[in-house]
């Protein structure tokens, strides 16, 4: 009876077997497990930057200057190259299939050869516009700003009294002098210094203000006023 006994404590004490050996066991699987998603995880992160790699070396055809536009002109299907270009944060180029909707618009400035179209670039309407008519005037270097002016300036056209520039009287004149008026305009386009020093500037007014621009151009009373960069 007690080597019964004796067995059955012996039995009751001993450690399990194959609970031991599971536990053991456990440490093992669990990091081979983390040792897996790890590789995993390399092998994602790779692929990625990877793939930002090569969408950032992708280059797109986009619409291009080829031949200078001046300000207000229609943009002619020669105007237009096609280059390819990476995409680039900030920039907003018009894509090379946009080309048929871009021919036949105008430039809202000017455009020089090499240089990406956007459509900031762009405007439906021409120069002059409907209800505006288009002025060459001739002025002296003390007529307007030293400052060269850009085709999309705003400026205003001072019409100066008979009294002429300097304040002198006018002898040939005996109305009293009237104040100056003004008249809103847009540069269109300039040409010169010539050698005289006088500067030809294209100027688009209101329809309006037509004819009183040209007689007071012929007559050297306008004085150029800047009042808006393009």
């Amino acid at each position: 009876m007690s080597t019964i006994n004796r067995s059955i404590v012996d039995a009751a004490s001993a450690p399990p077997v194959a609970a031991s050996t599971s536990l053991a066991r456990l440490p093992r699987r669990r990091s081979l497990g983390m040792w897996a998603l790890g590789v995993v995880l390399v092998v994602l992160g790779s692929v990625g930057a990877y793939l930002l790699v090569v969408q950032d070396g992708m280059t797109h055809p986009y619409l291009a200057v080829s031949h200078r536009v001046a300000y207000g002109a229609a943009i002619q299907d020669s105007d237009l190259a096609v280059i390819n270009v990476n995409a680039a944060v900030g920039l907003n180029p018009i894509p090379a299939a946009q080309r048929a909707q871009v021919v036949g618009q105008h430039a809202a400035a000017e455009l020089y050869p090499g240089t990406l179209l956007t459509q900031d670039q762009l405007t439906k309407t021409a120069v002059p516009a409907p209800g505006q008519q288009l002025i060459g005037i001739e002025l002296k270097p003390g007529q307007l700003p030293a400052r060269a002016l850009k085709p999309g300036d705003a400026v205003v056209l001072v019409v100066v009294p008979p009294t002429g520039l300097a304040g002198v009287p006018d002898p040939q004149s005996s109305t009293p002098a009237a104040q100056p008026s003004s008249i809103p305009a847009t540069v269109a386009g300039t040409s010169g210094p010539a050698t005289n020093g006088n500067v030809r500037v294209d100027v688009a007014v209101a329809t309006a203000d037509g004819s009183v621009v040209a007689a007071m151009a012929a007559a050297g009373r306008i004085v150029l006023v800047v009042t808006t960069r393009s």
